[in-house]
């Protein structure tokens, strides 16, 4: 019987490249039916006046009449009136008895379709490999080998074309004195702007997300755009 150290070895470095790559395909194939966390990307920016603080008293108006009689806006100014509270504000009940007024607006655009390529991996063919090596049989005497045997290649195979569509998603919330509200041009105190771009058609599916990053620091930085990753509560990104 005739041994090779080298075949064994170079076939013990096959059989370990060949259990990696599978173990590849084994974690990517768990990963995909395990829920991964999904995370949204949004961009906030903010200005005031010189001075400005989160304390006095304020209260949430629309910034549309449109939106006066609407229950999703009513959902959404309680929201803004929690995240103004634990910022330092005092919440009112109207114009008359608050020194502030915070004007809230949200909005989302009609989408942007795009096209994603997708590559596919898989097995493009086998390769014939060659080896040579002195062996020595059992009377102890050197035996030439020369072997061949097939291995696979894996590489791309080819693609799958994904329409995808991404919306804008944005929420303004000017901050002005509350007693200049009647004026042609009330006092503004703050701006923030908070915006995120995902495939979420809807606000409400992106709203908390929104602003909890608008609040992150409150007021932030004046006059610079800030970019935080936010947890999404939905899974819709």
């Amino acid at each position: 019987m005739l041994i090779s150290l080298s075949l064994l070895i170079s076939l013990k470095k096959k059989y370990i490249r060949f259990k990696k790559f599978y173990s590849i395909l084994l974690m990517a194939a768990l990963t995909s039916c395990s829920p991964l966390k999904a995370y949204i990307k949004t961009d906030s920016t903010a200005f005031y006046t010189d001075g400005f603080e989160a304390k006095g008293s304020i209260v949430v108006l629309p910034g549309d009449i449109s939106l006066n009689n609407s229950l999703e806006y009513g959902l959404y100014q309680q929201k803004v009136q929690d995240m103004l509270s634990a910022a330092g504000f005092s919440i009112a009940d109207s114009t008359e008895t608050a020194d502030f007024a915070a004007l809230l607006l949200f909005a989302v655009d009609d989408g942007k379709k795009s096209v994603v390529y997708n590559p596919i991996y898989g097995q493009t063919g086998r390769r014939i490999s060659s080896y040579s090596d002195i062996a020595y049989d059992e009377k102890g005497r050197a035996v030439y080998l020369h072997r061949d045997y097939l291995s696979p290649n894996f590489g791309m195979v080819g693609a799958s074309a994904v329409t995808k569509t991404n919306y804008r998603h944005t929420i303004a919330l000017d901050i002005i004195k509350a007693n200049t509200l009647k004026n042609d041009e009330p006092i503004k105190l703050f701006e923030g702007r908070t915006i995120s771009t995902g495939k979420c058609p809807v606000m409400v599916e992106v709203f908390d997300e929104l602003l909890e990053a608008m609040f992150i620091d409150f007021p932030g930085e004046n006059g610079r755009n800030r970019t935080n990753s936010v947890e999404s509560i939905t899974h819709c990104p």
